[in-house]
């Protein structure tokens, strides 16, 4: 080996030893190297470690005190955590990765971001509760603001939502893990705007997995969020993905399994929770499996009957719906069903197999043939012919979201993963 190698290996087992050293003596005062392009311009890095005790009011002193450019990076290990911590200031960084954060009360368990372009990247936050409550505190992660980013996290149980974005704008969730939440596992809402939602998995939650809801009293329509690239499966209750009163929406790309009782993937107005109506809506490139064919022991509630993909209103309407290109393989129902206010709606290319009901079904009303377009779909493997209430020529044109106004992501403060 030569001696520039061996000093450079030398260095390098020094600096581990030195860094493992100073976990075990000053534990909240641990950090790793900072690489020297970090450190060129940019605050010091704050370093925190695990101390096996109550740690929640040392942690908000130390978010309190990030600069704006600056990170909190946490060293791994478990810290106890019984009260809601708030990342407020602009532009800071809170770094997580082999970090967990354990929570004591079901009701005081979030970490509220709301500083403007803040990221909270590799933590991960272990929930506690065993009955559902609706309080944003009892989520884990909430975000209200403006270019806040939520890389890597990793959600284990909770009371309520996973990640619950509220009057969010410029948001991205990159790569997250999200189970075992009570309710949604994602959740959108309060006129939130530019969402990404992407490369992440969400599985065994309490209610729907992703939900993008506008409410009549929000005031303004949740819009233009886009998910794709995510594994969704197995919720005991609720939709795998729900757009519900929402507009300019494109869910593509998504695997959504194992959906127990209802939609794999709906677009709705529902009279109930006094939603808006639902427009300009884009559904392509998922594949969808064993939607209410099969459930885990225990769970005794009655299968909604939905299609895999389910599109229907109370007395509002739809609009503007584009479904191609899905897959949708053993289903219990209906493959595709639109009932209600719906119109202007195309259905065009989905592989349909193993299906229990109709591979679709139209059901709507105040609306045309003419307005409803289907080509190209099969079914098994063979093609399958257009159904009543459909015309075979003409499309209709649905743009979903706008990609060119989502966020680009923090990519520099993740880790291989």
């Amino acid at each position: 080996m030569k001696p520039v190698l061996r000093r450079t290996l030398w260095l390098g087992l020094a600096l581990a030893a030195l860094a493992a050293a100073a976990v075990a003596i000053f534990p909240e005062r641990w950090h790793a190297p900072t690489p020297i392009s970090d450190a060129v311009g940019a605050p010091a890095d704050v370093p925190f470690g695990p101390n096996g005790q109550d740690q929640t009011d040392a942690l908000q002193s130390a978010i309190d005190g990030l600069q704006a450019g600056q990170r909190l990076l946490l060293a791994p290990g478990s810290y106890t955590v019984s009260r809601v911590l708030t990342v407020s200031r602009e532009q800071v960084v809170v770094s997580g990765y082999g970090a967990t954060f354990v929570a004591t009360n079901p009701d005081q368990q979030a970490i509220v971001m709301n500083g403007r372009n803040s990221t909270l990247v590799g933590l991960t936050l272990r929930g506690v509760g065993t009955q559902r409550l609706e309080s944003a505190t009892s989520a884990k992660v909430v975000v209200d603001g403006e270019g806040i980013q939520v890389l890597d996290v990793t959600i284990q149980g909770g009371a309520s939502a996973g990640i619950f974005v509220s009057r969010g704008h410029s948001i991205a969730l990159i790569g997250d893990k999200v189970s075992g939440t009570l309710a949604d596992g994602i959740h959108i809402t309060g006129g939130s705007r530019d969402v990404l939602v992407q490369d992440s998995s969400v599985t065994a939650t309490g209610d729907d997995m992703v939900g993008i809801v506008s409410y009549q009293r929000d005031g303004e329509q949740t819009r233009n969020i886009y998910v794709t690239g995510n594994y969704l499966a197995g919720n005991a209750w609720g939709r795998g993905v729900a757009v519900v009163g929402s507009a300019d929406v494109t869910v593509v790309g998504n695997w959504v399994e194992g959906v127990q009782k209802a939609a794999a993937i709906m677009v709705a107005q529902e009279d109930g929770y006094r939603t808006m109506d639902a427009t300009n809506v884009l559904i392509a490139s998922n594949s969808i499996a064993d939607d209410q064919n099969a459930t885990q022991p225990g769970n005794n509630r009655m299968a909604t009957g939905h299609a895999a993909i389910d599109v229907n209103t109370d007395s509002g309407s739809v609009s503007r719906l584009q479904v191609m290109g899905n897959q949708i393989i053993r289903t219990r129902f209906d493959g595709f069903r639109a009932q209600g206010n719906i119109c202007g709606v195309g259905i065009t290319g989905n592989r349909f197999g193993a299906i229990g009901g109709t591979p679709i079904a139209l059901l709507y009303r105040n609306c045309t043939a003419e307005q409803f377009a289907c080509g190209s779909n099969t079914l098994d493997g063979g093609g399958l012919s257009v159904p009543s209430g459909c015309s075979g020529g003409g499309s209709i044109q649905v743009a979903g979201a706008d990609a060119s106004r989502l966020p680009q992501v923090r990519s520099s403060y993740r880790r291989p993963q």
